[in-house]
């Protein structure tokens, strides 16, 4: 099995946030065996238990037969999912300076990014076996038709600056998210959950990342087994993600124009089973 939206899981990034579309890549099923081969009293495992008994009287008129079948289940390690990312928009209305701008408020659902980690359970972490890290890259930004993108050497898009001014604003919150999926119903986003005691360090979030580079920067990870099922990196603080200006980027800005940028997020894993 495969890391499920490896990687070109793109989020769009914008001044005026874009959804940009998972390419998905599909993984096949091997061939099933049986949970009920071997199982005592069982004559054919996806068949039928021959019963053929009468109906007995129970007194009076009512009367009743029962018989035995048999049901069974097992399971393989499962995958390791990056299941959704966040948007990060910066909005429209910002006067042009140099300067750090934070993210719109983020919607009544949050604005994460959301790991399952499905190859392992509690149960048989196999102590020190398990990881995975999550990277972004941004492009750099462009509006339609711009003929000039912002250069990268005077702009940054950080993320989780905690030794900048913004003190705990600029924090990426690590939390155990919600699932809303329910069987038969569209896929839905994950709700934030509960965030993670200050001393629980199962998840590593480096400060400082800048992410509009020329290769991907890695955004969390985790180790040693530390965190079967999902993982949520929530970005619903103002400065988790900020968008900087420095004083010699100020001439390259066109006023009044949507700029926008693709982030590609990759989820990797070594080894991946």
């Amino acid at each position: 099995m495969s890391i499920k939206n490896l990687s070109k899981a793109a989020s769009a990034l914008a001044l005026v946030g874009v959804v940009a579309p998972f390419l998905v890549q599909s993984v096949g099923a091997a061939e099933s065996s049986s949970a009920l081969s071997g199982v005592d009293g069982v004559s054919d495992p996806s068949g039928s238990e021959i019963i053929d008994k009468a109906a007995q009287s129970a007194g009076g008129s009512s009367g009743s037969v029962s018989g035995t079948s048999h049901a069974g289940i097992g399971f393989e390690s499962g995958d390791l999912i990056l299941y959704q990312v966040p948007n990060f928009d910066f909005s429209m209305n910002n006067k042009i300076a140099d300067d750090t701008y934070g993210l719109m408020t983020a919607s009544a659902n949050g604005r994460m990014a959301v790991i399952v980690d499905n190859r392992y359970t509690a149960a048989n972490a196999e102590a020190g076996k398990y990881n995975w890290t999550l990277s972004a890259q941004a492009d750099k930004f462009n509006y339609e038709g711009g003929s000039t993108a912002l250069d990268s050497d005077n702009f940054k898009l950080l993320l989780n600056d905690l030794a900048g001014d913004k003190g705990e604003d600029a924090k990426i919150q690590a939390t155990t998210p919600v699932s809303q999926n329910r069987k038969g119903e569209e896929k839905k986003v994950y709700q934030v959950g509960t965030s993670l005691p200050a001393n629980d360090d199962s998840v590593t979030l480096p400060e400082g990342v800048n992410i509009l580079t020329s290769a991907p920067a890695a955004v969390a990870s985790v180790s040693n087994s530390a965190r079967p099922g999902a993982t949520g990196l929530n970005f619903s603080n103002k400065y988790s993600a900020e968008f900087v200006v420095t004083a010699n980027g100020i001439l390259q800005i066109v006023p009044d124009k949507q700029y926008n940028s693709n982030i590609t997020w990759t989820l990797t894993a070594n080894p991946l089973h």
